[in-house]
């Protein structure tokens, strides 16, 4: 008889940072103005995951949940997979829409996390294999690191599903 094992979903809150080795999947529900950046280390086949809500804090505490914003979130992820600068990282960006249309064009909260998060992979060369960003609609998402397979939700639309493991240099190399 074919046994089926689930592997544990581990879903980064708002402001949260989560981090899974070898197998696991992490992901973000929920995602409107806020950003999930997942940064992904195929030597060490380990993810981190941060459910980022603002660009930078503005006289808060970055310390205090430095998963909050995209300033603090970056770095702590590097720290969490190891060598900061490593240059095998992969970066994967969702989220960042504008979901509340009647509120005032400058605040831009979904786009301008993208902006800072962007802004902060080119300067520490991560390439974003994988991005869905923008638009008016809320979205969620589950990736597993064992087979690299990303679930992506959109509001009002069918789940897609995305094979990333040629993207992130996942696939085994032929001996």
């Amino acid at each position: 008889m074919l046994q089926v094992v689930r592997t544990e979903v581990q879903l980064a809150g708002m402001g949260e940072i989560k981090v899974a080795r070898g197998a696991g999947v992490l992901g973000c529900i929920g995602l409107g103005s806020c950003v999930g950046v997942l940064l992904y280390d195929p030597v060490a086949a380990a993810a981190a995951l941060a459910h980022v809500m603002l660009p930078e804090p503005n006289g808060a505490d970055p310390n205090a949940t430095p998963g909050k914003y995209a300033t603090t979130a970056l770095p702590a992820l590097l720290e969490l997979l190891g060598t900061p600068y490593a240059s095998q990282r992969k970066a994967i960006l969702i989220g960042g829409a504008e979901v509340f249309q009647n509120r005032q064009n400058t605040l831009r909260i979904g786009a301008r996390n993208v902006e800072k998060l962007h802004e902060l992979l080119q300067a520490r060369r991560i390439p974003i294999v994988f991005e869905d960003t923008g638009g008016h609609h809320g979205r969620s998402f589950e990736f597993d690191l064992a087979s690299g397979q990303l679930t992506l939700r959109k509001v009002g639309e069918p789940p897609q599903v995305r094979n990333l493991s040629h993207a992130l240099s996942m696939l085994a190399k032929a001996g």
